[in-house]
């Protein structure tokens, strides 16, 4: 299975481990929710497979992960970036596992190159093309008549030879084949082959290049098996994990295996339990097991099930993962075929008491680089914010950050030892006198030798004694069928703590936003306090009392079940949108396009879909909407005929809507940080508000308007649907949707009818 390689020399850098004591084994499952989910596979069915992260040689936030996909309709390998969005399709056969290496020897160049098992009996090789990331087959060749469907796949690169070795296995068959690429494609010659006894399924794979090592994932009532890597080493192997009825900790079937390569030699092996649904975490070293983690829903992202490949790095590559992260397939996606869940490793770490390692000392990219690595730069650390001096408080609050971007950290108070942290740090309980926090960034090019520092002093003197004033700046709607709710606040003086109330409980401390689920029909009250770095806290809350109604009028409840989208990032005269999933007659679909310029005619609508609004009075973007109620008989996909011009659409599923309740309202502006949608006015109870707002950016992210909710969104954000219930008839009152920076835009609202009981 897949994995990033490691670098053969040991960097010589100085690290900061953070929680390299182990966890428990016998600790409560993790619970660690995605927090970016790929676009879905080509292919319906079991069809994806496993996922391999290749990391860019100079800009870490363009690296992508590359998925395969084996079912028939599909058959290839996808490549997305870190967003999830699909880059890349290559149709050229059923790919089951995929795997990375970098500075591969092919021709006079060094290329990174992706490996896959191909089901049609060949191993198929890429080259990685930096400037667009595309991929360009490399070479392949077929394994011997023993691997009979290939299926597990992993590179290895030996710190001794410096070569490059592919494994491939089937039903307890593998391989182990030396690459060469001195023609300028890659061939293969067989240097050692063997059978792994017990229970004959076999496909996860990986390799330790460090420690030299491969391991192999054995299904059913199997486990996980240590062999040597090198070719001459024995064929005799040791088993690291079984499953329970062996004794061991994990449930079958074994699937996807990959390495957390930690500074010395610490580090993971991490293993997906299918039959439980969870990841089982074990040492790196000695692969003692230290528990697991499950991928619950949450992020507006469906849970992890029944998953196969899995792939991770601890190399930070900014946006959404500044400090590595993990990423699995998951069988059952809610909003399609297949695809790929990602969640950022200190995330899990952070989930583990005591923490896992977070260390992002290890450059993938540099294995078989074949020149010295440059003096490392650590990184520099600055404190941004801090408690007056003197002062009266007892409680303190640190922030702080570092350059570049994207390091860890770890805190000191008064010479203790330095822990890992987040910015901002709070202590409380101080006494009186004098005090030194410390703090430092660690990131991949090591430790900033000279901490960030600051001394302050605690005293009985009497110094600033007016309370701050608290106010909250968002919140839920004052009626709501919805059972969460989040809240923002802010004080009217820097550097203030809050503490929370929900229902006239205990207050307690919180940060802003706070959130909170599983709330019950009636009327809730949230109070929050600051209080100032002085210690002197706001006397009279900051309060918001909403509704939690249950939405039952006696009317039927409208729903959103699934969605489907599309876009052209090339020029095109057609937009196609898939059919959402599950579409049922009766249901009512509603469609938003949004096009970089161009127009579509009175005529360019697919039959059957009614026009509701075409938002044109700018040049970019333009907007329209489309409803249909769904008959018996749906096409799989529709068309709508355009001008020339790149474009994207959504189609909406609902249940229990009879059809539009009012007209739509629309809006368009030139450029800036928000777009506001004129309210409609909606006649019967428990109508469902529906809009959509589009940018002429594809870079821009959008935010809902307060009491709705993101439905999907389609371009990499070049525009949303977002929607929510209107609990009583009358006004939705007008909606803005907010934009990360200023952009012309366009939108409209509509609100649709509940069927009658």
């Amino acid at each position: 299975m897949t994995f990033i390689s490691r670098f053969a020399a040991v960097l010589t850098v100085a690290v900061l481990l953070v929680g390299l004591t182990a966890p428990s084994a016998n600790a409560a499952v993790a619970q660690v929710p995605a927090t970016v989910e790929t676009a879905p596979m080509h292919g319906s069915g079991d069809a994806a497979d496993d996922p391999a992260i290749w990391i860019h040689p100079t800009d870490p936030s363009k690296s992508t992960i590359i998925g395969t996909d084996k079912s028939t309709g599909g058959h290839g390998l996808v490549v997305y970036d870190l967003s999830g969005k699909e880059l890349f399709y290559y149709g050229d056969g059923r790919m089951n596992n995929v795997d990375v290496r970098y500075n591969f020897p092919l021709g006079s160049s060094k290329v990174g190159l992706v490996g896959v098992s191909n089901r049609a009996r060949s191993l198929d090789f890429y080259k990685v093309n930096e400037s667009d990331r595309s991929l360009t087959k490399a070479g392949s060749f077929a394994p011997t008549a023993n691997i009979s469907t290939p299926r597990g796949f992993s590179f290895y690169h030996s710190p001794d030879t410096g070569k490059y070795f592919a494994f491939v296995t089937d039903i307890g068959k593998v391989e182990q084949w030396e690459l060469d690429g001195s023609t300028g494609s890659v061939t293969g010659k067989l240097v050692r082959s063997w059978t792994v006894s017990g229970p004959t399924h076999t496909e996860g794979l990986v390799a330790d290049d460090e420690m030299k090592r491969i391991y192999i994932a054995q299904e059913d009532i199997g486990g996980i098996w240590r062999f040597g890597a090198e070719p001459g080493d024995p064929t005799t192997g040791t088993k690291v994990v079984s499953t329970i009825e062996n004794g061991g900790d994990i449930v079958q079937d074994i699937k996807g295996i990959s390495i957390y390569y930690g500074s010395g030699g610490a580090g993971y092996l991490l293993a997906a339990s299918q039959g439980s649904n969870r990841f089982h975490v074990y040492a790196r070293d000695d692969n003692r097991p230290l528990g697991a983690f499950a991928i619950p829903a949450g992020n507006g992202i469906d849970a992890v099930t029944g998953m196969d490949g899995i792939d991770v790095t601890n190399f930070g590559v900014g946006g959404p993962f500044p400090q590595g992260f993990f990423v699995t397939q998951d069988h059952a996606n809610d909003t399609g075929n297949q695809n790929f869940k990602a969640v950022p490793w200190q995330s899990i770490a952070g989930a583990y008491s005591p923490a896992l390692l977070v260390d992002a000392a290890y450059d993938p990219r540099k294995i078989g680089a074949g020149t010295p690595t440059p003096t490392p730069t650590a990184p520099d650390t600055t404190i941004t914010s801090q408690p007056a001096n003197p002062t009266t408080s007892t409680s303190a609050q640190f922030s702080f950050t570092s350059t570049p971007a994207g390091a860890t950290f770890a805190c000191s108070l008064d010479s203790a030892a330095f822990t890992s942290c987040t910015s901002p740090v709070s202590y409380t309980g101080l006494s009186t006198g004098s005090h030194t926090f410390q703090v430092r960034a660690s990131d991949q090019n090591g430790v900033d030798p000279t901490p960030a520092s600051y001394t302050w002093t605690v005293g009985t003197t009497p110094g600033d004694t007016t309370p701050p004033e608290t106010t909250i700046t968002s919140g839920p709607p004052a009626t709501t069928t919805s059972t969460s709710a989040s809240f923002a606040f802010t004080s009217s003086e820097a550097n203030s703590t809050f503490q929370c109330s929900l229902d006239a409980a205990a207050r307690a401390a919180c940060t802003s936003p706070q959130a909170y689920t599983g709330l019950a029909v009636g009327s809730h009250t949230f109070n929050v306090w600051a209080t100032d770095a002085a210690g002197n806290t706001d006397a009279t809350a900051a309060t918001q009392t909403w509704t939690v109604g249950s939405g039952d009028t006696g009317g039927s409840r409208i729903v959103r079940e699934s969605v489907s989208q599309a876009s052209n990032t090339t020029a095109s005269t057609t937009l196609t949108v898939p059919k959402p999933a599950s579409v049922a007659q009766g249901d009512l679909l509603v469609s938003c396009l949004s096009l970089n310029g161009g127009s579509i005619g009175t005529t360019g609508a697919p039959a059957g879909w009614t026009r509701l609004a075409a938002v044109t009075s700018i040049a970019n973007p333009k907007v329209y909407g489309y409803y249909k109620v769904a008959t018996a008989t749906e096409p799989a996909s529709y068309a709508w005929t355009t001008t020339s011009t790149t474009s994207g659409g959504s189609i909406v599923r609902y249940s229990g809507a009879a059809g539009l309740d009012t007209a739509a309202t629309s809006a368009a502006g030139a450029s800036a940080t928000s777009g506001t949608v004129p309210a409609v006015t909606s006649t019967t109870p428990n109508a469902m508000l529906v809009g959509c707002m589009s940018v002429n950016s594809s870079s821009v992210t959008l935010t809902s308007p307060a009491g709705m909710s993101q439905a999907a969104e389609t371009g990499a954000r070049r525009f949303e649907v977002a929607d929510g219930i209107l609990a009583a008839a009358g006004s939705s009152g007008a909606k803005a949707w907010t934009f990360s920076s200023a952009r012309e835009w366009a939108g409209w609202l509509v609100a649709l009818r509940p069927k009658t009981p």
